[in-house]
């Protein structure tokens, strides 16, 4: 693998954000669980619970063993709960004005360069 593969991102689909810390990610990758630095994924994954398409560099993604040296994907893609036929029921709730003791004061926005 040449310097400038290495540095190819690869895409991920259907990753979940297990728990989220400043410098790194602990991801669910299809059936595996894998701490990603975040200087070397991209996408729009920040906060636990986030779920969708991520872009880990292919080094870190062959490192952690989630292809093979040919790029091919060897973690199990597992299904997604929305895809896999699992019934869910929903509850209806009644939106109305919160007391004033459960409210939460504005928060300034967050800058982006404070995010990476």
């Amino acid at each position: 693998m040449t310097r400038e593969d290495a540095d190819e991102l690869v895409a991920f689909q259907d990753v979940t954000v297990l728990r989220s810390t400043p410098p790194a990610l602990l991801c669910r990758i299809g059936n595996r669980r894998v701490w990603l630095p975040r200087l070397h994924v991209s996408g729009k994954l920040w906060c636990t619970g986030d779920r969708g398409k991520l872009f880990i560099r292919r080094w870190v993604a062959h490192d952690r063993r989630l292809v093979d040296l040919h790029g091919t994907a060897v973690a199990s893609m597992a299904p997604s709960a929305s895809r896999s036929g699992l019934s869910v029921q929903l509850h209806m709730v009644q939106k109305g004005p919160r007391p004033a003791s459960e409210r939460l004061e504005a928060l300034p926005p967050v800058r982006p360069e404070f995010l990476r």
